[in-house]
């Protein structure tokens, strides 16, 4: 989204100088994953450190009075501490069978991450599982998450209510998502519990919920809209590195939602959220440097920031780094590179045409000043990259 007045197109033509573009490829995000739970970790720090440095699980000395099943996982924590996955799986599900229900999570873990070979989704639901005959909160936000990927052949039905035995058991993700899942739904009276989940999540110091929250005050998804309380809870996602959260607060300062209206403040938000990697929020912060928003205007640390944006794959970025190349404006003139970026800038990130009468008429007049064959082998170098 544009939050800013949209630049004035006046090409001051150069001779063109050939320059290489590329675009970040984004990679398909990660099923979100717990790690070994702090609450598992039941072996003294002498022995957590003996086992970084190779002790031998199997012979290490158990201490008196556990039973069977107890020492087993005693044993399953050296091992997976020392990364000797396979006795770690080993000595985790022997214990498992024995009744005890941390040994059950981390033989799901072992199964679920691949550690002794491929990743084993159906044995991480089967110890799962287990772990969840406890109401184990770890083990049931495992089950919504291997739920979640939707394999029928694990027969865990729906994520949502996983996701709803772990959240009111206390797991902070597992109210996060169920949050989202809430709000996703097709069903608006959803959006009630979703506002409330989110929150709960929120309150307990997840920067995602506080985002995720945030975005339902803003829009009055589940309740009446609060802008003001919005901007608040995108501030605080975003003091928890939120980069997504930061710049949704500096849009909110920029046009005075939520509260007053300051540049500066702006500014320094779209900062964060630009240093933090997010590209759309790399561009933005560009402009505002080359509008002197909140300072001074900078053309030469805006041309900076909108190649950085650019190579993230933004289009609104890939946008203006044209613009300031064609120009010649805080950076080299270069109209053969200016084109390229105008042609990525054509669709966005996920491959949909981008309406922009702005860049639409930036191609135009650099179609007027570059040969045809300059233009041709130019839209073949972007076809090549996309």
């Amino acid at each position: 989204m544009k939050i800013f007045s949209a630049l004035c197109l006046s090409l001051v033509l150069a001779a063109p100088a050939l320059a290489q573009f590329e675009v970040d490829t984004p990679t398909e995000a990660a099923e979100p994953q717990e790690a070994f739970p702090a609450e598992l970790m039941l072996l003294p720090q002498d022995i957590q450190d003996a086992a970084i440095a190779g002790m031998d699980a199997a012979e290490a000395e158990v201490p008196t009075g556990l039973n069977a099943a107890d020492a087993a996982y005693y044993r399953a924590q050296i091992a997976y501490i020392g990364q000797d996955w396979v006795l770690a799986r080993q000595y985790a599900e022997a214990a498992a069978a024995g009744g005890n229900t941390e040994a059950a999570m981390l033989a799901g873990m072992i199964a679920r991450d691949g550690l002794t070979g491929e990743p084993d989704h159906a044995a991480a639901a089967r110890w799962f599982r287990r772990a969840a005959e406890d109401d184990a909160p770890v083990a049931l936000y495992q089950l919504a998450l291997l739920a979640r990927r939707g394999d029928p052949g694990l027969g865990l039905g729906s994520a949502r209510g996983w996701f709803e035995r772990a959240a009111r058991a206390g797991h902070v993700n597992a109210m996060l998502g169920l949050a989202v899942e809430l709000k996703n739904s097709p069903v608006p009276q959803d959006a009630i519990p979703a506002r409330e989940w989110a929150e709960r999540a929120a309150q307990q110091g997840s920067p995602e919920a506080m985002y995720q929250l945030a975005q339902m005050l803003d829009a009055g998804a589940g309740g009446p809209v609060d802008s003001a309380g919005a901007r608040s809870w995108y501030e605080r996602a975003a003091s928890n590195r939120h980069a997504e959260a930061a710049f949704q607060a500096a849009m909110m300062w920029a046009n005075g939602e939520g509260g007053d209206q300051d540049d500066a403040a702006a500014l320094r938000w779209m900062r964060i959220s630009a240093e933090s990697g997010y590209a759309p929020a790399a561009g933005q912060y560009g402009l505002m440097l080359y509008q002197g928003r909140g300072g001074e205007p900078d053309p030469g640390s805006a041309a900076v920031w909108f190649a950085q944006g650019a190579r993230g794959g933004d289009a609104e970025s890939q946008f203006l780094y044209a613009f300031a190349l064609a120009r010649g404006d805080g950076v080299t003139a270069d109209l053969e590179t200016a084109y390229g970026w105008t042609l990525m800038a054509a669709v966005d990130a996920l491959g949909a045409p981008v309406g922009d009468p702005d860049r639409d008429r930036l191609q135009a007049g650099l179609e007027r000043a570059l040969p045809p064959d300059v233009q041709e082998r130019i839209r073949g170098q972007v076809e090549a990259l996309r």
